[in-house]
């Protein structure tokens, strides 16, 4: 009898330590997968963040490039328009003085 229970234990043994083994590498490479999409996820997020800080700077810049645009244009044209009246007073004092 004894004999029966050494061989069934020696039989069963490599299934039972196998089957431990497996649940164990099981949950340990679950571990792995789940560590490796939080990586995933965080780099796509930083990734994401400088993105968005890129199109924000390039969005500033731009509204600055339109800013100083615009500004420069109201210049030219205050410039144009007080140009042109010194002319027409320049030219109303000579033909009052005549």
């Amino acid at each position: 009898m004894k004999l029966w229970l050494v061989v069934g234990a020696l039989v069963a043994a490599p299934v039972v330590v196998h089957g431990w083994h497996d649940s164990h590498g099981e949950a340990r490479r679950m571990r792995a997968e789940i560590r490796r999409e939080i990586r995933d996820a965080m780099r796509d997020s930083r990734r994401a963040m400088a993105e968005a800080r890129r199109d924000v700077r390039r969005a500033a810049n731009e509204q600055r490039r339109a800013y100083r645009e615009a500004y420069r244009d109201a210049r030219n044209a205050t410039r144009a328009a007080l140009r042109e009246a010194r002319r027409q007073v320049r030219e109303a004092t000579r033909s009052y003085w005549r």
